[in-house]
């Protein structure tokens, strides 16, 4: 309790100090310090709980405690207190991630207890248990001790997702094996405590991850999906080119995963460590963390690193994860504005002159000749089609992040575009959600929005632009 309430009394006295210039309007961020992994998305004890990998003395990553904020809507979030705190042998160097679940009335947390055996991030040398917390509040926590050992001679043992299962509860987890070879292990209980090892559902082929992070299994429309974080991938063409990439596998059932079937679950720059959760009336829902290792962390001066995604609702088209931003979210409009049909010929069209939060929608009419067509968002991004290459590009241009990530598109077909832009962040979903981009940004002027062709004709569509409330700006934690 000690090192939970020092971390509560540092966030109180310094989240005034923390720059807003960037901070995100409706996107959940920490009121001070980094932030990383999702962990425990889950309803229990009537609302919303959220709880993310959390530093809160310093905008980089630092020993793991656990953040925490609850919603009744998924969209306005309260800051709670910090729930867990580096504090015992087995988790005296970080309280990793894991997930959450309500049961007999009390909310239980399983989490990672990481400890460095020699220098500290030397990732040669580590132990990884499983752990585990109650709360009967849902608010403050006791620390149970460890629940899962590792295998013998494993290290990397980590993430721990769990779920209800019949009559019994059930968990998988990441584990890096001899040789560098990544497998999700499962394990199941009868009451949250004793845990008896199942086996293997998904093992990485010889030479490909070395890790899966963050797994997650759940079943969704009739089949099964298996979502995780891989390590180690190599980039593929125009795919995987982040250093980390969550991805997911359908199969029709929950043991049994082919690691050669993963698709890359979103195209952007910045989308890691998701996790799911069922909702009260049924749905799958998914957040993540908006951000990415090795890439720009251009927020450390401001007192705040990292945020999460939008909840998203998950379904599958055609074996296909789609993903769409949950309704909710339609109480964050605010003042809308319907364009209708734009016609363009080698030149551009403001949408707005001014930079706030909103949500932008469009159909870019198929079968149309041009060099490039799409939205800018003055200097720090680019959202268009490439003719040439036949793609759907987005474009990063500040200076210290310049990158494009793409996805192949048929140019005869109309496509459609949903965006949500926030203070640092772009979420884009392509007709209805069949594919998404996730990036943040920081830098570049980012006055003026507005649609372009170069060279060539285009027709922008159901052009919509809707200005969204700052719900989390001003958000700060109360003791």
């Amino acid at each position: 309790m000690n090192a939970i309430i020092k971390a509560n009394e540092f966030i109180v006295s310094h989240q005034a100090q923390v720059k807003k210039k960037n901070y995100p309007g409706f996107h959940l961020a920490a009121p001070t310090g980094w932030i990383n992994d999702p962990n425990g998305f889950c309803y229990a004890l009537d609302q919303y709980h959220i709880f993310y990998q959390h530093y809160p003395y310093d905008a980089q990553w630092g020993p793991m405690h656990w953040g925490h904020a609850v919603s009744t809507d998924l969209v306005n979030w309260t800051h709670l207190p910090v729930a867990l705190a580096p504090s015992e042998p087995y988790d005296k160097d970080g309280c990793f991630s894991g997930s959450a679940i309500e049961y007999e009335g009390k909310l239980y947390l399983i989490y990672t207890g990481h400890v460095w055996l020699k220098e500290l991030g030397n990732d040669d040398a580590i132990r990884e248990v499983q752990c585990l917390a109650v709360s009967e509040d849902g608010i403050h926590f006791k620390k149970a001790g460890v629940i899962i050992e590792p295998p013998h001679g494993i290290m990397h043992f980590r993430d721990p997702k769990v779920w209800r299962e019949d009559d019994h509860f059930a968990l998988v987890l990441g584990a890096r094996f001899p040789g560098d070879q990544a497998k999700i292990l499962k394990y199941v209980s009868a009451d949250l405590k004793t845990w008896t090892f199942k086996g293997a559902i998904l093992t990485a082929p010889q030479g490909e991850a070395f890790m899966y992070e963050c797994p997650d299994v759940f079943p969704l429309n009739g089949k099964y999906a298996a979502v995780l974080s891989p390590m180690g991938l190599k980039p593929h063409g125009i795919a995987r080119n982040n250093p980390s990439i969550t991805s997911y596998v359908i199969a029709d059932d929950g043991e049994n995963f082919d690691p050669n079937l993963l698709t890359e679950i979103d195209h952007g720059h910045d989308f890691y460590a998701s996790q799911s959760m069922q909702s009260p009336d049924g749905r799958r829902l998914m957040i993540a963390w908006l951000a990415m290792w090795k890439l720009p962390f251009a927020s450390y001066p401001d007192g705040w690193c990292g945020m999460l995604t939008l909840p998203r609702e998950l379904s599958l088209k055609d074996g296909k994860l789609v993903q769409r931003p949950v309704r909710e979210l339609s109480a964050l409009y605010k003042k809308e504005k319907i364009l209708g049909q734009i016609e363009l010929t080698n030149s551009t069209c403001t949408l707005k002159k001014h930079f706030k939060p909103a949500r932008i929608s469009f159909i870019l009419k198929g079968g149309q000749e041009f060099e490039c067509a799409g939205i800018h968002i003055d200097e720090a991004l680019s959202l268009y089609v490439d003719r040439q290459h036949g793609e759907l590009t987005l474009l990063r241009k500040e200076p210290n992040a310049f990158s494009r990530r793409s996805i192949p598109l048929d140019l005869k077909q109309d496509l459609t575009l949903e965006i949500y832009l926030d203070a640092s962040s772009i979420e884009v979903f392509v007709n209805g959600g069949v594919d998404t981009f996730t990036s943040a940004f920081y830098s570049g002027k980012r006055q003026h929005i507005s649609l372009f062709v170069h060279n060539g004709q285009a027709v922008f569509d159901a052009v919509k632009v809707i200005t969204l409330k700052s719900v989390m700006r001003h958000k700060q934690l109360l003791l």
